[in-house]
C-alpha cells in the first residue's frame, strides 16, 4: 500500500494522499498515519497545515476494502477531521481535483480550501447504504446549509467548481490549476504577517463557540494573552512598518 507523505519544512507542515492507483482513497493505515503526524505537530508553532493529493483527484473518500471488514462504531475519518480542526495553526485543503466521500468532511475540516476548475464534490453515501459520520453531517450542514446538504448526502447531488464557489465551499479559486500555487503562496506569505498566537487563540474561541463550551475565564485569559506577552506591541511596530 501506497502511503501519505508527511513533510515538515520552513514551518509548514505537509500531507500529500499518494495512492493515485486507488484515486487517493484513504486506509485505516493511513488515517492512523495522518493522526500520528497531526499528534507530533499539533503543539508545534507553525504557520500552517497544507492538506493536498496527488494526481488528478484529492482523494475518492474510504477505501472501499477497509468497509467490508467488519461493523464500525466510530468513523475514523472523523477523528482525523477533530484533530485537524483543532490545530492551533492554519490549516489549508489544496484541492487538485474530485473531493468524494469522507473526503469532503476532511476539506470541511479545514479553514481554508483552494479549488480550480477541476474541482468538484459527491457524498455517494446512501448509493452504498451508508449513514454518512454523525459529524460529517454537522460539518455538511454548517457549509452547505440544510436543504443543499440533503441533497449532497440524499441524492448523491453532484456539485460542480461554480457551485463550489457559489455556496462558499471554495475560498479560493482559479481556472488553472497551475495558478493555484501561487494563490497558495500568497496565502502563506500573509501568514508571516500575522500573529500565530492569535490565531490560534481566535481558532480555539471559534471551535468552543461552534460546539456551545465557551467558558468565561479561558475567554479572557486568550483575549488577554496578546497583551501579557507583549504581542500586541510587537505586531503594532511591524504593522507600522
Amino acid at each position: 500500500m501506497i502511503q501519505p507523505k508527511f513533510k515538515l519544512k520552513d514551518n509548514i507542515a505537509t500531507i500529500k494522499l499518494c495512492a493515485e492507483s486507488r484515486k487517493n482513497a484513504l486506509t485505516l493505515e493511513d488515517l492512523a498515519l495522518i493522526s500520528g503526524f497531526l499528534n507530533e505537530i499539533k503543539n508545534e508553532k507553525l504557520k500552517c497545515l497544507i492538506f493536498s493529493g496527488e494526481g488528478d483527484i484529492f482523494s475518492s473518500g474510504m477505501y472501499f476494502e477497509e468497509l467490508k471488514k467488519g461493523i464500525w462504531k466510530e468513523n475514523p475519518i472523523s477523528k482525523v477531521c477533530d484533530l485537524i480542526e483543532m490545530l492551533p495553526f492554519i490549516s489549508i485543503c489544496f484541492l487538485n481535483g474530485g473531493v468524494y466521500g469522507g473526503s469532503v468532511e476532511l476539506a470541511l475540516s479545514c479553514d481554508f480550501r483552494i479549488g480550480s476548475k477541476s474541482t468538484k464534490l459527491k457524498i455517494p453515501a446512501a448509493n452504498f447504504g451508508i449513514h454518512y459520520g454523525v459529524k460529517g453531517i454537522e460539518r455538511c450542514l454548517e457549509t452547505f446549509g440544510l436543504t443543499l446538504a440533503k441533497k449532497i448526502l440524499f441524492l448523491g447531488h453532484i456539485l460542480e467548481y461554480e457551485d463550489l464557489i457559489d455556496i462558499g465551499f471554495l475560498d479560493y479559486y482559479t481556472d488553472d490549476f497551475d495558478t493555484s500555487h501561487e494563490i497558495l503562496r500568497n496565502i502563506v506569505d500573509g501568514i508571516s504577517e500575522v500573529s500565530l498566537e492569535a490565531i490560534g487563540n481566535m481558532k480555539a474561541t471559534i471551535n468552543d463557540l461552534r460546539r456551545g463550551r465557551i467558558d468565561g475565564v479561558i475567554e479572557e485569559t486568550r483575549f488577554s494573552s496578546g497583551f501579557k506577552t507583549g504581542t500586541i506591541a510587537k505586531q503594532l511596530k511591524l504593522y507600522k512598518k
